[in-house]
């Protein structure tokens, strides 16, 4: 418009530049982003790519018989990890099949090479959100999509007809990724679970490591992550985990590694089985397979559930089971455990028990019951996703990375342990320096190998990425890591949520293997990852053996194929026997264990790994086992669940040794146990998930949801409607990814936000657990990518401009969307506005609460009825009642009230005071605003009612004084207060007012003093007066009876 941009549908920011809202992209190609620079916090975007002219193939008859996909190719992507997702549905709708929820780096442009995701919609439409939160951003996505394109452009190795690849001469797979005859056929035979296996490394033998890949999965078998594997003979059973776009009916799978089929496994006719689950642990004991523990995929609940599968029988038996401990507190089961491990300890009196890490339980078969043992530490208690390996020759287990809480963070450890399940004792082992969780672990000839896993342990581009090709070796005897640098040749090794089982080989020749299923790397991915760790007994030639020979890295055609050089280092024990035992290890200077050579040796006739000489693995790499006495403090319980578990400890605000003298406190609810918004918001250590109606806690939220199943969550004081029905605009409802808008066919905005895509609204059947379309809902005019351009809430029809011409109902706003003054309630969608019912307290009220706008200061409460007591205010405000700020005699007050949403409307302020002394009361006041002043006095005599004294208008500066003898000011009998009612101000104003009481005491008892002297001196003088006056009458007296005595003298003659 010349001074401000006006944004296109889906844009907004003063630029235009971030993405916003939802929109249609019809057109076969194209492209999307969320905008240029950062993605904004709080982003909520969505597209909707439904080409007009979808192109359909033909089928073998000629006929065009069904959709060609729609297939998207990212240029860059770089998200916050964990936090801000990018959901593709393969579909119209979010109630569509879930294809990805991207996040993390996953490919950025200054990347060299690397793995640019190609993501497929079979439906040929998709529909894409983009939801950030209030934290971190990154440059975010830039991606393009097409019709009618293969895969990763068939990797330059064949030609695209109708989306499908037809590979050139020598090059296989869906993609045409797979080379049929690598390094024109120099390799040679492995055989691999059974059957041959080409090893494309170039080397004649098995003494180096090397990965294979194999596209397992059938389009039937769906891949996952957070599965449980487990082993019986021939049989790899998977049960359960995280799935995308599956009806969850296939939570049993079984895979027969000699003839390399999957197959789903059925119920025998049962309606009896578990609920489908990720993050659980399944064993293989006595033909039966057992299921612990892991979060329900429904509600995302975890769960203590054990369940039992018959392999014989194929059914289904739950187990009650038994405890020797308090388990359970506010509803709350220590054992509901997800992301924890499992292995079967087997003692040799025949005794065979489940050990569940990391907090210990153990599980005794036979008896059916759970205990609690005492360990050596327990500082292993909040590990998450961390991995175990057993030692089936010592049975130790070995427990590595994991994420837990530490103080008010979430850390993912890179520590190791052992676990000795006879003594009960954890020792800790040598650090591998990579945190990680949710990886995978193999061990193999006593070397464990870590392989993947989520490494990201902040919210900045620190380089961390969330899903990881780390591949790392651990030496058992050595107590040494070493970084390996194979990695699978697969279109992305990186992956987390994934799961390791070894493969024991058929051949001496040939080591054992690790199995990799699956995983998680934004999308689920489809495919089997095996490594074949080298093997010493294979190599038949001297030179070889000896380590004379070196290998490098053999790259083919674009193909990497790297050849892992296995080391060996053992300590140097008494009567040590030739092992299979060796690992590629770090190159640590002076350090003859860690080597990059393969350490064999040749015994005459064959080739066998080297027991070392040196003292090195005896010395500071290597951990004793120390004193497995109880070493547990209850201090190291940070949780009261897990802390009244132990007979020796008591909750009391943190975990204590038990003391008979004190009371145990009940555990407090955990945000798990909030179930509403706003409860849970109350606490600040909690966060509500909107789409999963969850509340969780905040330093667990990444642990809580790997996958990103929680669409938007807030931690504010606030709980903003997420229920479809319960959003009242078109723009409101579109929001939400789930939702549509049906309008009413008025042509007044009026309408219903409900469940829908782009087909039209959706209903869910229970019987099939999907959405399905039911059009019947909305007959008037569905709305999913775009608004009804009349949009008046009900309350107005519109001009020829799509403006709203008269609001009615007591409506104003452009879209007539708010209440006027004197009015609330929220009009939206037709309802109405309520007048404010607040007398002469105010003269408006919260336009959506209708909590009056007190026009008082000091005045509170819905009605204006309760005074602001903690902000010195008292009185009684109820009725034609009025609050009061007392002041203090001799003292200047000064209120600022500001246009701020305490003040806005205050209009009024009251002071008073009792005073104390028989003295006029002086009133100094000075305001800013013009204002209005009410002199007043109450008493005893007044009945404690207002008696006006004076009123003065407009003055802004204004000096009373109260007469103290005729008001009897300071009378104890009259209780006389000083009032002063200020009004008439707007705000921002400041005002200032003081009382002034002067005593004349001092002066009265001088005058008192100086009269009582003036009185004793005239006194005084009158006496001295009559003194004098009593003694001239006296003198007189005796002068007279003086000369009386002389005159009655005789006289002589003479």
């Amino acid at each position: 418009d010349g001074e401000s941009c006006i944004c296109n549908d889906g844009w907004s920011g003063s630029q235009c530049d971030h993405c916003d809202g939802r929109i249609l992209l019809e057109e076969d190609t194209g492209w999307l982003s969320d905008g240029l620079g950062n993605y904004a916090t709080k982003s909520k975007c969505s597209w909707l790519i439904d080409p007009k002219n979808r192109p359909f193939a033909k089928c073998h008859n000629g006929h065009y018989c069904f959709t060609l996909p729609l297939r998207f190719f990212f240029h860059e992507f770089t998200s916050e990890c964990g936090w801000d997702y990018l959901y593709i549905y393969d579909g119209d709708s979010a109630h569509s099949p879930l294809l990805a929820t991207l996040n993390g780096i996953i490919y950025s442009p200054d990347q060299s090479g690397g793995y640019r995701p190609e993501i497929i919609a079979t439906s040929g439409k998709a529909f894409l959100h983009f939801y950030s939160d209030v934290a971190y951003t990154m440059s975010g996505f830039n991606m393009s999509y097409s019709v009618n394109r293969c895969t990763y452009d068939c990797f330059n190795h064949g030609v695209c007809n109708d989306s499908q690849c037809i590979c050139d001469n020598g090059w296989h797979g869906t993609s045409c990724q797979t080379q049929t005859c690598p390094n024109n056929c120099s390799g040679f035979l492995s055989k691999l679970f059974g059957q041959w296996q080409i090893n494309s490394t170039g080397n004649s033998n098995t003494a180096y490591g090397f990965w294979s890949v194999s596209n397992f999965n059938p389009i039937s078998i769906s891949p996952r992550a957070s599965y449980a594997a487990a082993l019986i003979g021939n049989l790899l059973w998977v049960y359960g985990g995280m799935e995308f776009g599956s009806s969850r009916n296939q939570d049993l799978l079984v895979f027969n590694i000699s003839s390399q089929i999957w197959k789903p496994v059925s119920n025998a006719g049962s309606n009896l089985y578990p609920q489908s689950r990720y993050g659980h642990t399944m064993i293989a004991h006595n033909n039966s397979l057992y299921i612990f523990g892991g979060k329900l995929t429904q509600n995302e609940n975890s769960v203590d559930h054990l369940w039992e599968f018959n392999i014989l029988t194929s059914s289904w038996t739950k187990i009650n089971y038994s405890t020797d401990f308090s388990q359970v507190t506010n509803g709350t089961s220590g054992l509901e455990l997800s992301g924890h491990s499992a292995n079967l300890v087997h003692f040799n009196n025949d005794t065979e028990i489940m050990v569940v890490i990391p907090f210990v339980y153990e599980y005794n078969f036979i008896t059916k019951t759970w205990i609690r043992p005492q360990t050596s530490s327990a500082g292993l208690i909040q590990l998450y996703g961390h991995t175990t390996v057993q030692d089936e020759s010592t049975n130790v287990i070995y427990i590595h990375g994991g994420a837990k809480n530490v103080g008010n963070s979430l850390e993912i450890s890179s520590s190791t342990y052992s676990y000795n399940p006879q003594t009960r004792c954890f020792t800790q082992l040598k650090n591998s320096k990579q945190p990680r969780f949710l990886h995978s672990a193999g061990l193999v000839n006593g070397v464990m190998y870590i392989y993947g896993g989520n490494t990201h342990n902040d919210t900045n581009e620190s380089g961390a990425l969330c899903y990881s090709p780390s591949f790392m070796a651990y030496s058992i005897a050595c107590n040494s890591w070493s970084h390996l640098n194979s990695t699978p040749d697969s279109i992305n090794p990186s992956r987390y949520g994934h799961f390791g089982i070894v493969v024991k080989s058929i051949s001496q020749s040939i080591s054992d293997n690790i199995f990799i299923f699956s995983g998680y790397d934004g999308m689920m991915i489809n495919d089997v990852l095996i490594y074949q760790p080298g093997n010493c007994i294979a190599v038949q030639d001297k030179n070889r053996c000896l380590g004379k020979l070196r290998y490098k890295l053999h790259r083919h055609e674009g193909n990497n194929h790297h050849l892992s050089l296995n080391v060996k280092c053992i300590p140097n024990l008494a009567n040590a026997k030739p092992s299979n035992v060796f690992f590629a290890s770090n190159l640590i200077q002076g350090n003859p264990c860690d080597q990059t050579e393969l350490s064999c040796y040749w015994n005459t006739t064959h080739c066998i790994a080297r027991i070392n000489n040196s003292s090195t693995c005896l010395g500071d790499n290597l951990v004793q086992t120390p004193n497995c006495s109880r070493a547990v403090k209850c201090a190291d319980f940070k949780n009261c669940i897990q802390c009244i578990t132990d007979p020796e400890c008591m909750w009391s605000k943190t975990c204590i040794e038990y003391n008979s003298n004190e009371t145990s406190e009940p555990c407090e609810t955990s945000c798990a146990d909030l179930k509403s918004c706003s409860n849970c918001l109350k606490d600040s250590s909690c966060m509500w998930c909107q789409s999963q109606y969850k509340c969780i806690n905040t330093n667990s939220y990444v642990v809580q949801y790997p996958y990103g199943q929680c669409l938007e969550w807030t931690n504010k004081n606030q709980c903003p409607v997420y229920k479809c029905s319960d959003l009242k605009t078109c723009g409101e409802c579109q929001d939400n990814p789930n939702c549509g808008w049906c309008d009413d066919g008025s042509y007044t905005g009026l309408g219903v936000c409900m469940d829908g895509g782009g087909s039209g609204p959706l209903l869910f059947n229970n019987s099939t657990a999907q959405y399905e379309v039911s059009s019947e809902m909305c007959p008037s005019g569905w709305f999913f990518t775009s608004c009804p351009l009349c949009q008046c809430n009900g309350h107005s029809s519109c001009d020829s401009n799509n403006l709203c011409i008269n609001c009615t109902a007591n409506t104003i706003g452009d879209q007539c969307q708010n209440c006027k003054p004197g009015f609330y309630g929220d009009p939206r969608n037709g309802n109405n506005c309520t007048k404010c019912s607040c007398g002469t307290k105010a003269v408006s009220c919260n336009s959506q609460t209708g909590a009056c706008n007190c026009e008082t200061k000091g005045e509170t409460g819905r009605s204006c009825e309760v005074c602001d007591t903690s902000n010195g205010y008292t009185g009684n405000a109820a009725g034609n009642g009025t609050c009061f700020y007392t002041l203090l005699i001799n003292y200047q007050f000064t209120f600022n009230l500001k246009m701020d949403a305490d003040d806005t409307h205050v209009t009024k302020i009251n002071f008073k005071n009792t005073p104390n002394m028989e003295e006029d009361v002086q009133v100094t006041f000075v305001s800013t605003q013009m204002c209005d002043l009410h002199f007043a006095v109450s008493s005893v005599t007044t009945k404690n009612l207002p008696e006006s004294i004076l009123y003065v208008e407009n003055t802004t500066d204004y000096s009373f004084t109260f007469s103290g003898d005729r008001l009897k000011i300071g009378d104890p009998g009259q209780n006389t207060t000083v009032r002063v009612y200020v009004s008439g101000f707007k705000t921002p104003t400041l005002i200032k007012i003081s009382l002034l009481q002067r005593s004349n005491r001092l002066l009265k008892i001088l005058l008192i003093l100086f009269s009582s002297f003036l009185v004793v001196l005239l006194l005084a003088a009158v006496t001295w007066k009559l003194k004098m006056m009593y003694d001239v009458r006296q003198l007189q007296a005796n002068r007279a009876v003086e000369m009386a005595e002389m005159a009655a003298r005789p006289f002589a003659a003479i």
